[in-house]
């Protein structure tokens, strides 16, 4: 997709198709949708390719057989009944919740139910959060518990003059990918907790909008490339942007311009529910599990780079925390407020196509995210594992799946996904 994103002279056309014809739809139960091969050709439009399912249907009942006669003295033999009970297998993901059968309490976990229509719910509160039909012959439901709050995506800026960022370990999730020059960008996402300041906040592109779209996140931002506008438009995105005069962001004069904007979180969803947006609560690909399994391969340490430019990017496994402890071009990397080191309980390491934008001024870089997929590493508990990923379309979860096909599930904690271009080199040792 992306590698037509960057004819300059479709994306107003691709993305007021999108405005007419795609919305924000509710989160989506964790899928299993098959990837596209690496090289294939995105269509010209993004579409939702049908989702696999292991849902086993139901083994046709059979008739039963015609008795044979027989002298009246002997006793029938009994017609075998067919089975009247299935299985399922009921998973509870993200969070806590009273787990519902047909407005019966069970316990999430394998269990048998009359063969025929059911429907299970998660309940918080007593207030239904979570809904999912029963597949009719047996198989898996997933219940993923929602977020606490809505989803707030923040663009910031890594630039050497903005650095140390502020705000960013309070945040669920972190994407790092490339912008011009070699320099690298934050969007960070709050989702369960909020940040007093986050900065310092910068434009939008429009495949920071794709990643936003993961969450179905309102964003802050301050002005954006003439794709970024175009795409967040067409995907109904809620917003607030310094540069058309939204309240929510404020200068400081310890830092030179334009590396001095910050924001407050709680104030931005106040700005944003007052403006009906704040309605989306949505994990995107995160699987969380205390369960979560580990990688075969030991991964202590983790080196990348964003081929071909020489910025580094490193994490360190400190066992006391249970975290990954990030460095940045040799140095911790640490928040501007509190000195603490970023240390996330998962790092994701994505692999994408990156394309420069064609005869743009500004040297502006196209991602491939959407009706795409590519190789997935994913370290957490000092260990690596290898998978998939794929994202059908802008307002659609990328899905991250294992090497065997399934859900990749991670431990809870902060994430930090490095979306890097393919061949970039990424090391790891025990």
């Amino acid at each position: 997709m992306t590698r037509l994103l960057t004819r300059r002279t479709l994306v107003a056309g691709l993305a007021g198709f999108v405005a007419a014809c795609a919305g924000p739809k509710p989160a989506a139960a964790p899928s299993t949708p098959t990837s596209r091969p690496a090289g294939t050709p995105a269509p010209l439009m993004p579409t939702v390719r049908p989702v696999a399912t292991s849902t086993p249907t139901a083994a046709p009942a059979t008739s039963a057989p015609t008795a044979v006669p027989r002298p009246p003295t002997s006793t029938p033999e009994p017609t075998p009944a067919p089975s009247d009970q299935v299985a399922l297998d009921v998973r509870l993901w993200n969070g806590s919740a009273e787990v519902q059968i047909d407005g019966r309490s069970v316990q999430p976990g394998q269990m048998m139910v009359p063969r025929g229509q059911h429907q299970l719910a998660a309940l918080v509160d007593g207030d239904v959060v979570a809904l999912a039909d029963a597949p009719e012959g047996g198989g898996v439901v997933d219940l993923v518990v929602p977020p606490l709050q809505a989803a707030l995506a923040i663009m910031v800026e890594n630039q050497a003059d903005a650095r140390p960022q502020t705000g960013l370990p309070q945040a669920d999730v972190v994407y790092e990918c490339l912008a011009e020059g070699g320099i690298t960008r934050f969007i960070s996402m709050y989702l369960s907790s909020d940040a007093p300041v986050v900065g310092p906040v910068r434009s939008l592109r429009h495949y920071f909008a794709f990643l936003a779209g993961d969450y179905a996140a309102d964003v802050v931002h301050i002005g954006a490339s003439p794709e970024g506008f175009t795409w967040r438009n067409a995907m109904h995105l809620g917003h607030l942007d310094e540069s058309a005069g939204d309240p929510g962001v404020w200068r400081v004069r310890s830092r030179p311009p334009p590396h001095n904007a910050y924001t407050d979180t709680a104030a931005d969803r106040g700005f944003l529910r007052d403006r009906g947006w704040q309605q989306n609560h949505r994990w995107g690909p995160l699987l969380f599990s205390d369960h979560a399994p580990r990688g075969e391969e030991a991964a202590q340490t983790i080196r990348l780079r964003f081929r071909p430019w020489p910025y580094q990017v490193a994490y360190t496994w400190d066992p006391a925390q249970g975290r990954y402890l990030r460095f940045m071009e040799g140095g911790p990397h640490r928040d501007a407020a509190s000195g603490e080191q970023i240390a996330p309980a998962t790092v994701v390491v994505q692999f994408a196509q990156v394309d420069p934008i064609p005869n743009d001024e500004k040297l502006r870089l196209a991602v491939d995210l959407v009706d795409a997929s590519g190789q997935l590493m994913v370290f957490s508990n000092a260990t690596r594992r290898e998978g998939t990923w794929s994202k059908a379309a802008p307002l659609d979860s990328t899905v991250w799946l294992d090497d065997g096909g399934n859900p990749m599930v991670i431990p809870p904690g902060p994430v930090w996904v490095e979306i890097v271009p393919l061949e970039s080199p990424v090391s790891w040792s025990a």
